[in-house]
């Protein structure tokens, strides 16, 4: 799914204070307008399409998105073109907001606060599980209960294989 691609992003980019500080305000309003968690992770997805599908395929579509030289009403134009008839109206208007306040190039940094907020709200964690040697279904159970218990949260966990660790395991927990 896009969620580890999501997630690869969150890390690999370096925001200064002031946008992460706007992307978690939009990040916020957009949570909290969709209402239940259901609703949340249902917008998650739009979202992460939004990165995944669009932006990442057509890098001219983020550049209109970010240039100050495109009139409101052009983008706002843009956005119902691009995803008019194909979003819910919860995304729809979360993008529409963000292009009236001028914060529509705003949008991957909005979607990574929104999907970190959203995983503190429905109880997740990100684990990176690093292991010598694949492991069996019966003891990456037990693993994922014990952070569970550990961490008071669901672990979503990402195993890779570590030669260099002699036995046992390194395990991540968050950022």
């Amino acid at each position: 799914m896009a969620t580890a691609d999501l997630q690869a992003q969150m890390h690999d980019t370096v925001l200064d204070v002031d946008v992460l500080r706007l992307a978690s305000i939009y990040a916020q309003a957009a949570l909290n307008a969709a209402g239940n968690l259901k609703n949340q992770q249902k917008l998650m997805e739009e979202l992460e399409s939004v990165v995944v599908d669009v932006l990442d395929k057509h890098q001219k579509i983020e550049e209109v998105f970010r240039s100050e030289l495109i009139a409101e009403a052009e983008k706002l134009e843009i956005v119902d073109r691009i995803f008019g008839g194909k979003a819910s109206e919860q995304l729809l208007n979360t993008l529409r907001v963000m292009t009236k306040h001028g914060r529509l190039g705003l949008i991957r940094s909005v979607v990574q606060a929104a999907y970190q907020m959203w995983e503190d709200r429905a109880g997740k964690v990100h684990v990176e599980l690093q292991v010598p040697t694949p492991l069996t279904d019966d003891l990456q159970r037990e693993i994922s209960a014990t952070l569970a218990k550990v961490t008071g949260a669901d672990p979503q966990i990402t195993t890779t294989i570590n030669p260099d660790l002699f036995a046992g395991f390194v395990a991540r927990v968050g950022d």
